[in-house]
């Protein structure tokens, strides 16, 4: 790229017009203290919103549930500790109709001339509405709306695999490829997300929301929660609730 063709253009009318005439793109921006400092007509629309106005300044909890809003603002951590784009990652988001949505999301960190962070801007698009540059992942829709209605229960790979028409271990490379995880690690997560939801919402007890949540054993989910999370679920309640 010509670094110093574009150091002399101004590019911001033509990215506030590329990013709101894109209704397949949902992109926002935030600052290093992860208040939203831009966000484009599409996802305005996705959230109910009118202006761009009613989000400067907010946060995830402004609009999303507060688990979904830790789970977001733990990889925006994630990225400034790290300083490098997280790209291609799945996410499921309630769509107010007792279902869910299934989008791939990428954040770049934005950087000011003398190097410091000073943002990052992400990029979200859904499955659903994938046109060729998502045309893989689109493959993964049968088998992304079987986990979300049943993680609850016992996941056999096989019947995953045969979604897809492909064998298992086709079907273990191919989700590997696009996902950049593993069939069982991912549905770990969506069940962990889950438990998240159900811990901060609810006084039902550790062992139960295991079991809610498809984990057959309660020492067994708190490992896998404590691995994603970082926390034991047990902490993660009462942090919440101290907050």
């Amino acid at each position: 790229m010509n670094n110093g063709f574009f150091e002399s253009i101004d590019l911001e009318p033509f990215l506030s017009l590329f990013f709101d005439n894109a209704p397949d793109l949902y992109v926002f921006a935030k600052t290093r203290e992860l208040k939203f400092t831009m966000m484009n007509k599409a996802l305005l629309k996705r959230l109910s919103l009118n202006s761009e106005s009613q989000v400067i300044g907010k946060t995830d909890f402004d609009f999303f549930s507060p688990n979904m809003a830790e789970l977001f603002q733990r990889e925006d951590c994630e990225l400034f500790e790290k300083g490098k784009p997280i790209l291609n990652r799945t996410w499921s988001v309630p769509n107010g109709k007792a279902g869910l949505d299934w989008y791939i999301s990428s954040k770049y960190p934005l950087q000011k001339k003398s190097g410091e962070l000073a943002g990052y801007i992400g990029i979200m698009r859904g499955i659903s509405r994938a046109g060729n540059a998502l045309e893989p992942y689109a493959e993964l829709s049968p088998v992304l709306k079987y986990i979300e209605m049943n993680f609850a229960t016992q996941i056999e790979i096989q019947t995953l695999a045969e979604l897809m028409h492909l064998s298992v271990s086709q079907f273990e490379r191919r989700f590997k490829k696009l996902l950049n995880t593993t069939p069982l690690k991912f549905i770990n997560k969506v069940r962990v997300d889950k438990s998240c939801e159900i811990l901060i919402n609810s006084y039902l007890t550790i062992s139960t929301i295991a079991l809610d949540c498809g984990f057959f054993d309660h020492s067994y989910f708190t490992k896998i929660f404590k691995k994603q999370m970082g926390i034991t679920p047990l902490v993660y309640r009462r942090q919440y609730f101290q907050k």
